[in-house]
């Protein structure tokens, strides 16, 4: 007697369910997309009150550098506020993006991801509260797990800017063939690192959805989950989507910045309405990489079951 094969989703169906989640449970959605909220505005009131200015005023003294005669004071003046910002800049700047992406970003990253298992799973209905109780209680997997993928991310991507270096090297060596060669071989890597910061970032999924599966295990969990074309389409997908709807809103950002020339308070009006839009695509892009996992894990499961059941045994075949 035939079985009765379940329907497969369409490409799209993840982006859907993405959409649609937060509605389960409107009240845990909006505090966690309150906290992305409040983290990102501070991150960027801080850039543009400590990292900005100093980058706008180096940029201003270098184009005034370039017209001012080395032999007047005007110049060594120059020249010294030149070196003394960028000084600064060196200072500020990494640990500016240390407190922004390990520390803000991975909190807000792992609350995120910890309310999109916990609803879409069909658990109780979650506080926000009682979420932060349960991601308290089995942070070790995804912290671990998110500094593992961030190590070997930056391993890579010093591996990917040398390969860039030796690239331009050839190029004024005159090496014309071999440059050719190394621009491939360093556009493939590219393309190879999105995808792999993708299956990265699937890896902290799986060590929040799975307890217990967390570091290299997550990672290679992630990596058999997505291996197949259909999956591997559905990654770009998800890549694309996102990073346009960001896109889409990014000149929100350039015009705050512009309208605060002349007007602070129209200014951080417009950079408030930014944060608040790139928190909802965060919100979205996280329960969208959720659904795609659970997808694939229900893919792999119908997989292993139909491989166990249609062997058949020595005894049936006798």
């Amino acid at each position: 007697m035939a079985t009765k094969q379940k329907s497969v989703p369409s490409l799209f169906a993840f982006l859907k369910e993405g959409l649609l989640l937060p509605n389960r449970n409107r009240g845990l959605f909006a505090a966690v997309t309150a906290l992305i909220v409040a983290s990102n505005w501070v991150l960027f009131v801080t850039n543009d009150v400590a990292i900005q200015p100093l980058s706008d005023e180096i940029q201003l003294d270098v184009k005034a550098l370039n017209g001012t005669d080395p032999r007047t004071p005007d110049y060594a003046k120059l020249l010294k506020e030149i070196r003394d910002d960028t000084h600064k800049l060196m200072l500020l700047a990494p640990a500016y993006l240390l407190f922004a992406v390990v520390a803000v970003g991975s909190a807000t990253r792992i609350v995120a991801l910890f309310a999109a298992v916990a609803t879409y799973s069909g658990e109780e209905q979650h506080t926000f509260g009682s979420l932060l109780g349960r991601a308290k209680a089995q942070l070790k997997g995804p912290l671990l797990t998110l500094a593992f993928v961030y190590v070997l991310e930056m391993a890579y991507a010093a591996i990917l800017v040398l390969a860039f270096v030796v690239d331009v090297f050839l190029m004024l060596k005159g090496h014309k063939a071999l440059f050719l060669v190394g621009s491939l071989i360093a556009f493939a890597g590219a393309v190879v690192f999105i995808y792999f910061s993708v299956v990265c970032s699937f890896s902290v999924v799986v060590a929040v959805a799975e307890p217990g599966c967390h570091g290299p295990g997550a990672l290679g969990r992630a990596w058999r989950l997505v291996k197949e074309r259909r999956r591997r389409r559905q990654v770009l997908l998800w890549v694309a989507v996102s990073g346009a709807l960001a896109g889409v809103f990014s000149p929100v950002h350039t015009l705050a910045r512009r309208c605060a020339i002349d007007s602070m308070a129209a200014g951080l009006l417009l950079e408030f309405a930014y944060v608040l839009l790139m928190a909802v695509v965060q919100v979205f892009a996280t329960c969208a990489v959720t659904a795609l996992y659970y997808e694939c894990k229900d893919s792999s499961q119908q997989l292993t079951s139909a491989e166990y059941t249609s062997v058949p045994t020595q005894e049936a075949n006798a």
